[in-house]
């Protein structure tokens, strides 16, 4: 393919070019400043960012995107990438694939050190990299003699259906596919459109007319609205509408948000800022045009008129009672307080031999998956049905929200997920004002209207997480025990709450969690709500996050005043499981979890804590500064009745619904949302094992609220594999006993003889085969009247789906020099029941955990002392890179659980857990100097004034 001389689009970069006018969207748009990978093809012959090149500069040249290379060396790329499971939501695959490419062209044989340099360029938000880098050795090794000069190494394949094995070389990626059992690799039906170029994402959607919404954002974080001038916009080429608060009045309710806890008050407002705007980036206008470039020049010729007003810079400050409260309406800008008292608290501080306190603070960070928010509205004005296509991992949630703001009938708004999300981490549960505004522009112009978000416009206004601050006070024994704990929590809600979830939830999760795996007599917890002018709060991978930190920097600062080894410490203090009912602190039963604990005894084990001690002594000697920082978790994943009834909130069951089509094929229907958890494979796995039939006789569908059963939550919490799981699990028990039985009925032989193997219904006394499962389901489905019986809905929400463990170690050196910290070694061991696919899991663990460590020692949402964003750019916000996330060791447990469904979540212990283990590293090594951190962001520069001072940090001014 050749670049034409003039690109027909008033945008003009190749990247726009690629997609717009050639339909090659496997060139993504992840950042438009060159710094993310996703958007890079090979410019004559070398890799290049296209969003970065204008299209007149490839006047002539050869292009080819991730769509046109298929040459020998991509199609063994291809392969190895998916037998190597080396993308989750495959948002940056295209990008990985051409760099990849590019280096094994250049350097047949590189080493990982060169691999790991060559793709840093490229970023990956769900894998941790480490698979991708994996799989690109793997390539290299195992490329054909014919593509590869100097010839392949040999390799022996493993077997790719042993659960611990290694995994699966090229060769045995076809094995992997068709066994489908539960415990084995198989390899995932998602990845084939990812490594291809043909997966769709929202940006990728084209309807025939559709205009382009960009939103004018307010450039200040607190400033009352004197006017809005929007003639020389409406003046401007291409521009069909420019609305404000003030046109959209008419036909929408205030957005408001429901909680079941008892004294949350919330504001109500608008899609739009009206009187006021309450942070930088607040939406206060809204352009629509023609075309994409047409709005975003629009937009910036909207004048906005303002005049400023005190911002409230942090959440202690929005607990301040003598502050105006930013919604008049209001009495404060406390929108809750959670207090909890469990046992005697004062009478244990009272006879404690000791009292230790600290304040632990969090930055605020960002979410950023690669793909940015972004939404396709569609009105249909003879119906008056309402379509909305969004990345969203819960559609059902922006159905009621659109329902309810827009005045319309639930039944007339359909919302979709595309077949493929980048990446979400949280952030894309949320019901923004943005969505709203796109669908009244549509309803009210009578066309679809697109709004596809930038990466600045994702930075500053979409939502940020964490950003939280503890007081923790502890009582101790004589011998060191823990008497008792307080904790006083502040969390920044940013200037408005996000629907579908109360921020006031995870304060009540992170007040039951404190105490997390320990035995805690008596419990204390503050925990207080507060409106800043800051972006919004907004769930990220374990929104309870700050309660593992506490607790763990509790154990470690414990261990440390009393000259314990902080490992030995926490087994002394394990929560007792043995007893007929045991519970946490808080009232949570423990009864799922067979021996609490058994996580960090292994890896204890693993660490050879004693010997590192001794070698830790000698690097000192020698002026090393090296670390090893430990940090256990128990983890709800998705948690029992009765944790959530200690919050006072619960996020519903979970529906799933599994039945045979007329065709005789499987079919899943979920209101979990896939994008990178392997939800389509492992969902497949458990229907396939229990019915013993190919994955690729297995259809699983998501995303259309027309179709798919109802669940309020959607994916998030941990919910996929125990709840959708555990009704995937139960409802095909019942089509396999059901089936069994029609086939019993029709056939006149005895159910009791009959069973299911290799695909086939055989009678077990004479190994006669009846028939395929396809084609046995097939004739019961056809015969049936009314609905099927092999039609099967389940409401699965079980007290024994409870906790998962998990314990992380991280062994680190810091220059003394640059302040820097290298992670030598991470490892985690895992307990989370049955493994469905061990690549899925150790895939979500890392990418978790590198998510973690990035939020230690690279990325924070900085704001400057007028309450204005540091980081707008990921050249700002910076995310870990193949050069800084570690290799990790991943073991799994796989202890037996009660009850019939063995399987417990995972994919938010690795982000969760991950800070505490790396900070408590890098104290351990810095604990001879006297240093004690109780901050999590810890760059260079921080690093540096702790070797400076010698001493225990204070608070930093965030404004640096």
């Amino acid at each position: 393919m050749t670049a034409p001389a003039h690109a027909p689009h008033g945008c003009g970069t190749l990247a726009d070019h690629l997609r717009d006018c050639l339909g090659r969207t496997s060139v993504r748009l992840g950042c438009e400043d060159g710094v993310c990978g996703s958007c890079t093809v090979l410019l004559d012959g070398r890799t290049a960012r296209s969003c970065t090149v204008l299209a007149a500069q490839a006047e002539g040249l050869p292009v080819r995107t991730a769509q046109d290379t298929g040459d020998a060396l991509m199609r063994h790329l291809r392969e190895v990438l998916w037998s190597e499971h080396a993308f989750q939501c495959g948002f940056c695959a295209s990008g990985f694939l051409l760099e990849i490419h590019a280096l094994l062209t250049e350097n047949p044989d590189p080493t990982e050190d060169e691999v790991r340099h060559h793709l840093a360029g490229n970023l990956c938000r769900c894998t941790g990299y480490e698979s991708i880098v994996r799989a690109a050795l793997l390539a290299s090794r195992t490329r054909p003699p014919r593509d590869n000069p100097a010839g392949p190494s040999p390799v022996t394949a493993p077997d790719p259906t042993a659960p611990d094995s290694d995994p699966p070389s090229p060769r045995g990626a076809l094995a992997a596919v068709t066994d489908p059992s539960v415990g084995t690799r198989a390899l995932r039906a998602e990845d084939r459109t990812v490594l291809d170029g043909r997966a769709c994402y929202i940006a990728d959607l084209v309807v025939p007319g559709a205009l382009h919404a960009r939103f004018v954002r307010s450039d200040r974080p607190h400033a009352r609205i004197t006017g809005i001038d929007a003639s020389a916009a409406l003046a401007a080429p291409g521009v069909v509408a420019v609305f404000t608060a003030t046109d959209m009045r008419a036909g929408l309710n205030p957005i408001g948000i429901a909680c079941p806890l008892e004294g949350y008050t919330a504001p109500a407002f608008t899609p739009l800022a009206g009187d006021r705007a309450r942070f930088e980036g607040d939406p206060v206008a809204l352009v629509v045009a023609t075309g994409q470039a047409a709005a975003e020049d629009a937009a910036a010729l909207v004048a906005v008129g303002y005049e400023d007003l005190p911002p409230v810079l942090d959440a202690r400050a929005g607990t301040d009672s003598t502050r105006p409260p930013l919604f008049p309406e209001l009495p404060s800008n406390v929108l809750y307080t959670e207090r909890r008292v469990h046992g005697d608290v004062s009478g244990a501080f009272a006879r404690a031999a000791r009292v230790v306190r600290h304040r632990l603070r969090q930055d605020r960070v960002q979410n950023a998956p690669l793909e940015p928010r972004g939404g396709l509205a569609r009105w249909d004005a003879g119906t008056g049905h309402l379509t909305y296509d969004v990345a969203s991992q819960s559609p059902t949630s922006h159905r009621q929200y659109l329902a309810d703001v827009l005045g319309l009938d639930i039944d007339a708004v359909r919302v979709r997920v595309p077949a493929n999300m980048g990446g979400s981490f949280g952030i894309k549960g949320g019901v923004f004002r943005e969505d709203i505004a796109v669908c009244w522009a549509s309803r009210h112009l009578g066309r679809p209207v697109r709004w596809i978000e930038d990466r600045r416009e994702h930075l500053i206004a979409a939502g940020q997480a964490r950003g939280e601050e503890i007081d923790v006070e502890a009582a101790l024994g004589a011998a060191g025990e823990l008497l008792a704990l307080r904790a006083d929590l502040v969390v920044d809600q940013g200037a408005y709450p996000v629907p579908p979830i109360a921020s006031a939830v995870f304060v009540a999760l992170v007040g039951c969690l404190v105490p997390n795996a320990y035995r805690v007599p008596a419990y204390e917890f503050t925990g207080r709500l507060a409106l800043t002018n800051r972006t919004p709060y907004v769930a990220y991978r374990g929104p309870w996050e700050m309660a593992t930190f506490a607790a763990e920097r509790t154990m470690d600062l414990l261990a440390r005043e009393l000259g314990e080894e902080p490992s030995g410490y926490r087994l002394r203090h394990l929560a007792p499981v043995d007893g007929p009912d045991p519970r946490t602190a808080t009232g949570a039963r423990l009864t799922d979890v067979p021996a609490l604990g058994s996580t960090l005894r292994r890896a204890r084990e693993e660490a050879a804590v004693q010997e590192f001690r001794a070698r830790q002594a000698r690097d000192r000697a020698d002026g090393r500064l090296t670390g090893l920082g430990i940090a256990t978790l128990l983890e709800p994943a998705p948690g029992p009745w009765s944790l959530h009834e200690a919050m006072g909130a619960h996020m519903g069951p979970e529906p799933v619904r599994v039945l045979f089509t007329p065709e005789g094929r499987l079919q899943i229907r979920t209101g979990q949302i896939p994008h990178g958890q392997g939800h389509v494979t492992t969902l497949a796995q458990i229907a396939a094992s229990t019915l013993d039939l190919p994955l690729h006789a297995v259809d699983v569908v998501h995303g259309d609220t027309d179709v798919v059963p109802y669940s309020l939550a959607g994916t998030g919490a941990s919910r996929a594999a125990a709840l959708a799981g555990g009704g995937v699990l139960r409802a095909s028990r019942t089509l396999r006993a059901t089936l069994l039985a029609d086939t019993a009925r029709r056939t006149g032989r005895s159910v009791a003889a009959l069973d299911i193997a290799a695909g086939d219904v055989v009678d077990t006394r004479d190994g006669h085969v009846l028939g395929t499962v396809t084609a046995m389901a097939a004739a019961c489905v056809t015969a049936a009247q009314g609905r099927s019986p092999l039609d099967v809905s389940e409401v699965f929400d079980s007290e024994e789906t409870g906790w998962a463990e998990a314990t992380h170690c991280c062994w680190v050196e810091i220059d003394p020099d640059l302040g820097t910290v290298a992670l030598d070694r991470y490892l985690i061991v895992a307990d989370s029941g049955r493994i469905i696919n061990p690549a899925v899991a150790d895939g979500q663990l890392r990418g978790g955990a590198v998510q973690g460590i990035g939020t230690v020692l690279q990325e924070r949402s900085g704001y400057a002392p007028d309450g204005t964003h540091l980081s707008r750019d990921l050249t700002e916000y910076l995310l870990p890179t193949t050069r800084t996330a570690p290799a990790i060791d991943v073991v799994h447990l796989e202890s037996r659980r009660a009850g019939d469904v063995p399987y417990r979540g995972l994919g938010e212990g690795g982000a969760v857990l991950a800070p505490a283990a790396v900070v408590g590293a890098v104290e351990d090594a810095l604990a001879h100097l006297g240093v004690r951190l109780t901050e999590r962001h810890l760059p260079p520069w921080r690093i540096l004034g702790l070797l400076a001072a010698h001493q225990i940090p204070t608070p930093v001014p965030e404004y640096r």
